[in-house]
């Protein structure tokens, strides 16, 4: 028999992390964006501002890259645009950084004969900005959370344990009151399988199992497991 519980624990107050270290190489875009800034700094010809738009690209698709390896957040909205993905899921803000993907299939599809090094140099700022805001999902990914709650009263508390940043399988434990779980499935509910649960005194329960989560679920997880704690 599986049970449900009410999706709103997700919102209760984080008391904890753990942590997994990824093996990307965060410096890499660095060099490439560094290597961008020269081509409009030491120069001044229309070939080398063509030049650092496509190495500024060429940036924001490594850097996607890495972070698709690690959480594969296209798979939770296959049809759209990756950087849409990205904005729905707070990230990052994604139309200026379209803007520079426009730019550069103007220039490397339609001949664009670009000379703006000051939009170049706003797009460098908006690139850099764009590596700081995920060099922090890059570098770690959080595997692990505790949520109570009340702070001032942790009678009941989750704690959500994933395999990997991708779902394979994803554990619960906690200790709430018995009227918290449900055998009544709803939309608005996380359903719980293989759980076993322990009575406890004051109408307590210990239960732990495995969360089968839908793709809205997992949006909500991921922006509380590994967006909001990247800040």
């Amino acid at each position: 028999m599986n049970y449900f519980i009410c999706q709103e624990v997700l919102n209760w107050t984080s008391l904890s992390y753990s942590s997994i270290l990824n093996n990307e190489n965060i410096k890499e875009c660095y060099d490439y964006l560094n290597h961008a800034e020269s081509l409009i700094v030491d120069f001044d010809d229309k070939f080398h501002t063509q030049d650092s738009i496509k190495n500024l690209k060429l940036v924001i698709d490594k850097r996607i890259k890495q972070i698709e390896r690690i959480y594969n957040f296209k798979s939770y909205f296959p049809r759209q645009h990756i950087l849409e993905t990205y904005q729905k899921l707070g990230i990052v803000k994604g139309l200026i950084i379209k803007k520079l993907f426009s730019i550069r299939n103007e220039i490397e599809h339609n001949e664009l004969d670009y000379t703006n090094k000051e939009q170049c140099r706003d797009l460098l700022d908006t690139v850099w900005y764009f590596l700081k805001s995920t060099d922090g999902l890059v570098y770690t990914a959080n595997t692990d959370i505790e949520l109570c709650e009340d702070e001032e009263n942790e009678t009941n508390w989750i704690a959500i344990n994933l395999k990997s940043p991708q779902y394979e399988l994803v554990n619960i434990r906690g200790r709430v009151k018995k009227s918290f779980l449900t055998t009544e499935k709803s939309k608005d509910k996380l359903e719980l399988e293989n759980i076993k649960i322990t009575q406890m005194p004051k109408e307590l329960i210990y239960f732990e199992g495995n969360i089968v989560l839908n793709d809205k679920q997992k949006v909500l997880i991921a922006k509380k497991l590994f967006i909001d704690k990247q800040y």
